[in-house]
């Protein structure tokens, strides 16, 4: 046998030079040149590394699946702590967080390592690595700079939503300066390594700059999203934490090449073991449905994930699906599901109560409601239990019972600059069942003074005038005991937008003349209701503590003084009622001897989240407790501008108007917070008005807030033409006890008519909407839907249409 003989050795040359051509041998390959910088040379003798090794797709899937199990098992951790202080077990938590992430975790780091494999061939081995630890050095850069851009936002505008498109065109600017950085980071770290610098370090002070800021950045995000479960912000700010953790592991596991052996057993066990991974958390969920609503009560991008997986599974569009923690029994009928009214002796499991869930451990009273004290169908903690008959809450001890008084025929009087005095406020005002004294001469009838105050975020249920069982509001309680409470008052929407402009304009939002921003300007074309006071001869004035409520946006439009306090308090971390409470009094000491009468409207801001501690105030723990204290302390503050009225010289001409804005959910019907449903929590709010000389009493059927502006208006005797809602005067001078038409309430996705004792509330859907009807009088805290029983098809259907004749661009 033949064989060649070797070539003889190359010929020396200088180190890192790539010159010489290697010589060939008669019958071998080329002989291999020279290693570049950085590389060792094998020495004679010894064979060269063998090639990079080529994997079946197999093995590469294994090693993918045991890298993204780690991957997953990390990310997974936030959200298996959020899990357990929401009512089930960090190990659950862990197992089913991993589950859900692992999916996309795997699919990532195969595209990636995929991607890398490619990469690698083009620049070389050294080069994947090196984009892999430019990108984390990137991040690392870009998230901080991001970070403090956002906080300065928030700092200035006084407002999250209000900085949006700023925050988009700087942070855009500030990652382009981060990647200009990150440049010369690199090229310096070249720098470096050409002057012998050990590459191990750079590759570790790399780390550090890229791992380091950003851990710091994300460590109040994820403390502060720890200390507040159930808060929409927060459950935002859980998924970004989670989402930088998921991304910054894979990045960097994306690079991690597993020794032969070990990529062997990876090839053979990982896809096994991932599966056994994913199904022992399904069977988990399957057997235990609490366990889910635990997951997506904790929030973060598991509970994300998770929710959609259980939305997918919605077959029959009821808003719950049967897998994934769902617990609706049956997605072949629409009218069963977890909290439809059960039909007894029908044979029918209408709630789901037994069946697929029977045997099942009650819900985590967190895991439901999203707050420490709701649950899915039990009003939060301290709430009055509704009365056989459903009506309302009784009135506190100390207040009188409902007057019905009726009102001598006296025709409207003008006052001396002609404007229309109300009938109703000239009326002798009397006890039903006596007959009113002749009137007394007495000098021309005088306007009263007009003082409108706006309780931001305030549902009626929380407020101790309504009977809640905390005494969050004695005195709106006070007031209410010398004035109307009209105890079904309802909000324009849960959304603030939709809530105030009728205040403002006399108009809904819609039908108003703004710009279409998410927090629109009010136009000029408006006829506001300080211009027609204004008009009417009225001194006008207003207090805002909220930033939208500004003069940049229009709100200030017919004030002749328009006063705000958010630039001396941040409004959303700052307590600020004092503060606007504190203006108001100046304005009206500053007024108390003209002769002219006054129009105030104070909006108080306070009771908005995030909620504060405030001294002397305290419920307890929780959501609940914390948002009872901040209507505690709103009430103090209406309590000092009462107290300061009284000690006026214009306290008995003062017809006073207090009302809530819009309402909060605190977990009965799932979501937080406000400006999507409109469920009674959201919707239904305190409204009191005090006029002077008016005799006490309660109005028990619905009213709307959009009521508010022609009240004003008809009490002020100024023009109400193009105004709309109806006014209140009447009633709240105990002329009127009629009930009204029917009320309307919307937000973007859902509209609600509450008409007598019904409710019917719209989810608006892409396919098909869905109807929910409820009996407000057996069933205040909404938890049986009638939409679908015969015997309501008549109302279901005169519902509906007052509610398309609404909405109609007609009306």
């Amino acid at each position: 046998m033949i064989t060649a003989e070797p070539g003889p050795p190359p010929p020396p040359s200088a180190a890192g030079s790539h010159d010489s051509v290697p010589p060939r041998s008669p019958s071998g390959p080329p002989a291999r040149q020279s290693a570049p910088p950085g590389r060792s040379v094998p020495p004679p003798g010894r064979s060269a590394p063998p090639p990079p090794r080529r994997s079946a797709w197999t093995t590469r899937l294994g090693e993918a699946c045991v890298l993204g199990l780690g991957v997953a098992s990390l990310s997974a951790v936030p959200t298996a702590l959020r899990t357990a202080r929401a009512g089930a077990s960090f190990l659950d938590g862990l197992l089913v967080g991993t589950a859900v992430l692992l999916p996309l975790v795997t699919l990532a780091l195969i595209l990636s390592r995929a991607a890398g494999r490619g990469f690698r061939g083009i620049v070389g081995t050294g080069g994947e690595r090196l984009a892999v630890l430019r990108v984390a050095l990137w991040i690392g850069v870009a998230f901080p700079v991001l970070a403090a851009l956002a906080a300065l936002l928030k700092a200035t505008t006084h407002h999250r939503g209000l900085a949006g498109a700023t925050f988009g065109v700087l942070g855009l600017a500030g990652a382009v300066a981060a990647a200009l950085v990150t440049q010369r980071l690199v090229a310096l770290g070249d720098r470096l390594a050409a002057r012998g610098v050990k590459p191990w370090l750079l590759a570790v002070a790399g780390t550090a700059i890229g791992v380091v800021p950003l851990v710091a950045a994300l460590a109040p995000l994820a403390a502060h999203a720890a200390s507040t479960t159930g808060d929409a912000g927060a459950a935002v700010r859980a998924a970004i934490v989670d989402g930088a953790i998921a991304l910054v592991a894979t990045a960097l596991v994306s690079s991690v090449d597993l020794s032969a052996a070990v990529g062997r057993i990876a090839g053979v066990a990982g896809v096994p073991l991932a599966a056994l991974v994913l199904m022992t958390a399904t069977a988990r969920i399957e057997s235990f449905p609490p366990l889910g609503q635990a997951v997506r009560a904790g929030g973060g991008l598991a509970a994300t994930l998770f929710s959609a997986l259980e939305q997918w599974t919605d077959r029959d569009g009821d808003g719950m699906g049967s897998h994934f923690g769902g617990l609706d029994c049956d997605e072949g009928d629409p009218t069963r599901y977890h909290g439809a009214r059960e039909t007894p002796g029908d044979g029918i499991d209408q709630d789901c109560s037994d069946g697929a869930h029977e045997g099942a451990a009650p819900l985590p009273a967190r895991a439901v409601a999203g707050s420490p004290t709701g649950t899915l169908t039990t009003a939060a903690a301290g709430a009055p239990p509704a009365t056989a008959s459903g009506a309302a809450p009784t009135a506190p001890a100390g207040a009188p019972p409902a007057a019905h008084v009726r009102a001598a025929s006296t025709p409207a009087g003008r006052d001396e600059g002609g404007a229309v005095i109300p009938a109703v406020l000239t009326k002798t005002i009397a006890p039903a069942g006596t007959t009113p004294a002749s009137p007394a001469p007495a000098a021309a009838p005088t306007r009263p003074d007009v003082l409108l105050v706006t309780l931001d975020t305030v549902r009626a249920d929380h407020t101790s005038a309504y009977g809640y069982g905390r005494d969050t509001s004695p005195r709106l309680a006070e007031l209410a005991a010398r004035g109307v409470l009209f105890e079904r008052a309802y909000a324009a929407s849960s959304e603030t937008q939709r809530a105030i402009s009728p205040l403002v304009t006399g108009r809904r939002l819609n039908r108003a003349a703004r710009d279409r921003r998410e927090w629109p300007t009010l136009l000029p074309e408006n006829d506001t209701l300080a211009e027609r006071m204004k008009r009417a001869g009225y001194l006008t004035a207003a207090v805002s503590s909220f930033t939208w409520i500004s003069q940049e946006r229009g709100f200030d439009q017919g004030f002749d003084r328009f006063e705000t306090v958010y630039g001396d308090a941040h409004p959303e971390r700052e307590a600020t009622g004092h503060l606007a409470v504190e203006k108001a009094i100046e304005l009206l000491e500053g007024v108390a001897q003209r002769t002219q009468p006054i129009f105030l409207w104070l909006h108080l801001f306070d009771a908005h989240e995030r909620y504060l501690a405030h001294p002397g105030i305290r419920f307890g723990a929780g959501r609940t407790a914390a948002y009872d204290g901040e209507i505690a302390y709103v009430d103090r503050q209406l309590g000092a501008l009462l107290d300061a009225v009284a000690r006026g010289p214009r306290a008995g001409r003062t017809a006073v108007i207090v009302h809530g804005s819009q309402g909060e959910g605190l977990g009965e019907h799932g979501p937080v917070g406000h400006g999507v449903e409109l469920y009674e929590e959201a919707i239904r709010v305190p409204l009191v008005i005090a006029l002077p000389g008016a005799a006490p009493g309660r109005y028990p059927h619905p009213v709307s807030t959009v009521d508010i502006a022609p009240t004003v208006l008809d009490v002020g005797g100024a023009e109400t033409t193009a105004v709309e809602g109806a006014s209140l005067a009447a009633i709240a001078a105990g002329a009127e006890r009629a009930p009204r038409g029917p009320v309307f309430a919307r937000t973007a996705r859902r509209a609600a008519v509450v008409d007598g004792q019904l409710k019917l509330l719209v989810i608006q859907r892409k396919k098909r909407d869905r109807l929910l009807l409820f009996d407000l009088g057996s069933d205040p805290r909404e938890t049986r839907d009638l939409s679908g029983e015969r015997r309501f098809e008549a109302d279901l259907g005169r519902l509906r249409q007052k509610l398309s004749a609404f909405e109609s661009p007609s009306q």
